[in-house]
């Protein structure tokens, strides 16, 4: 009896070491969204007050040195979030799982907290740059650039013109490091490297384009079914009209010009339903043109001897 017992005790503590044997964590994501998710979750807002925002946009602008006392304890505050963020940016891809197809919209609060975010991550580099630390304050300031390219992956064209003020956060300060001789050769050189594989326009506009014709198209085909149906020929001359403007933001930003000003003019010959579906075509080849500036200045910055 007593051998029984002392077996049954063995097979439980063995059993019970299997198990732990066993535990695991689960696999580890390659979808960035799921880290910024996170990230976006951590950000703290600063102190509501005049003061403080007017030294963000001084401080940002370059127009007053870096003060670790009043804009630091801010900074502290949020490296949770900023490091979050720019672990994510070296993840392959990026989904956010907005969903679209039945009716979702992307959420003001997101657009807020991911610009909030980007502001934090631009004087996290200013900080790191007066600090002395060159190096790390340009990988900051590239990981901000990446994560605005991410964001235009988040919808339609309202999030990628969040996503081009991102990006033209994180450019500038390069740029100006580089203008204002903060950088070394081997850093000017690196950084270049990594610029040139950058498309000028930041990214992929045809794609925003495509989520807006598509929300835009579901809408219109809804309204079959919703007592006050859109003719044939109207559906089929806002679809013509999204896939040429899919095309001109696909040409470089300068060359694009005069195909949208043309598309522009046919705006007026749309319905009036369909007119409302569509954004700024033009407002958005200009976001296109101020990246493809801030690159080209980057570029330029860089190659000065």
């Amino acid at each position: 009896m007593k051998f029984r017992l002392l077996a049954t005790i063995i097979a439980v503590f063995a059993s019970a070491h299997t198990a732990r044997a066993q535990a695991m964590f689960p696999p580890e994501t390659d979808n960035a969204a799921l880290r910024y998710w996170f990230a976006l979750a951590e950000v703290r807002e600063p102190p509501d007050d005049d003061a403080t925002w007017h030294l963000f946009g001084e401080t940002i602008a370059g127009r007053v040195a870096w003060d670790e006392k009043k804009l630091g304890p801010i900074l502290d505050s949020n490296l949770d979030a900023l490091r979050t963020m720019q672990r994510a940016t070296k993840l392959p891809i990026c989904h956010w799982g907005f969903d679209y197809r039945n009716g979702a919209r992307t959420p003001v609060w997101f657009l807020m907290r991911a610009g909030l975010l980007s502001h934090l991550n631009e004087l996290q580099g200013i900080r790191e740059m007066a600090q002395g630390d060159s190096r790390t304050a340009v990988d900051t300031w590239l990981a901000g650039v990446h994560f605005g390219q991410d964001m235009s992956r988040s919808g339609p064209v309202i999030a990628a013109l969040v996503a081009h003020a991102i990006i033209l956060d994180n450019l500038h300060p390069l740029r100006d490091s580089a203008r204002q001789e903060k950088l070394n050769e081997e850093q000017k050189t690196e950084l270049s490297v990594v610029v040139k594989t950058m498309p000028e326009d930041g990214f992929d506009w045809g794609a925003a384009w495509g989520v807006e014709f598509a929300i835009g198209d579901q809408f219109l085909q809804k309204s079959r079914t919703a007592g006050k149906p859109e003719s044939d020929d109207k559906i089929h001359a806002y679809e013509e009209y999204m896939l040429a403007a899919q095309a001109a933001l696909r040409e470089p930003p300068a060359e694009a010009k005069s195909r949208i000003a043309d598309l522009e003019s046919k705006l007026r010959r749309l319905g009036k339903v369909e007119q409302n579906l569509i954004p700024g075509l033009r407002v958005t080849n200009e976001a296109r043109i101020r990246l493809a500036t801030a690159h080209q200045e980057l570029m330029q910055a860089l190659s000065a001897k």
